[in-house]
C-alpha cells in the first residue's frame, strides 16, 4: 500500500510538472522572439582593437602608455597631408594632426595614406602611443556620425563619450 501511495504522490508531481512546462513554455518562446526581433545597437569604434582610454589619462602617465596599442576619441584640429619622410616612395602620403577631447588634452596623430579626415571631425582612433613625441602611430579609424543630431545633443554625446 506505501508503495501506490508513492508511485500516486509521484506521478502527481510529474502532472505538475508536465502543466507547469505547458504554460510556461508559450510564455517563453513569446520573450525569446521578442528579444530577437530588436534591432542590435551599433557602437562607434568597437571594431578597433586596443586599450580603450580618454586621452587626458594617457597623459597623466605617458610612461605606462608608452608603446602600448590604444584607442582614444576626439575633434580634429590641424589636420595637413604631407610626402611621408622616411619613405621611399615620393607619392606616399602622411596625414598629421591633432587629437583634442571636451577637457583641451590633445595627442598629435601620424597616419600613412590619404584619408577624407578635415578639422572638427569628431573620430575614434587606434594605434601605438610613443611617449617622445607625444604621438600615435594610428593605424585605424573611424568617424563618429552625429548627422541625425542638433548641435545641443552632439555636445552631450560627446561629453557622455568622454567621460567614460
Amino acid at each position: 500500500m506505501l508503495n501506490n501511495q508513492g508511485k500516486d504522490h509521484n506521478m502527481k508531481n510529474i502532472n505538475a510538472f508536465i502543466k507547469t512546462l505547458i504554460i510556461l513554455t508559450p510564455l517563453l518562446l513569446v520573450f525569446i522572439i521578442a528579444g530577437c526581433n530588436k534591432e542590435p545597437k551599433y557602437i562607434a569604434g568597437a571594431g578597433i582593437q586596443g586599450i580603450r582610454e580618454p586621452i587626458f589619462r594617457i597623459l597623466l602617465s605617458p610612461v605606462a602608455y608608452d608603446g602600448a596599442i590604444v584607442v582614444i576619441e576626439g575633434v580634429v584640429q590641424d589636420f595637413s597631408e604631407q610626402e611621408e619622410t622616411d619613405s621611399a616612395n615620393a607619392d606616399d602620403l602622411e596625414a598629421t594632426f591633432k587629437l583634442f577631447d571636451t577637457k583641451g588634452s590633445y595627442i598629435n596623430i601620424r597616419m600613412p595614406g590619404q584619408w577624407e579626415i578635415v578639422d572638427n571631425d569628431y573620430i575614434i582612433i587606434g594605434g601605438i602611443y610613443r611617449k617622445n613625441p607625444n604621438e600615435i602611430e594610428a593605424k585605424q579609424f573611424e568617424k563618429v556620425d552625429f548627422e541625425d543630431k542638433d548641435e545641443k545633443d552632439i555636445d552631450k554625446e560627446i561629453e557622455k563619450r568622454n567621460d567614460w
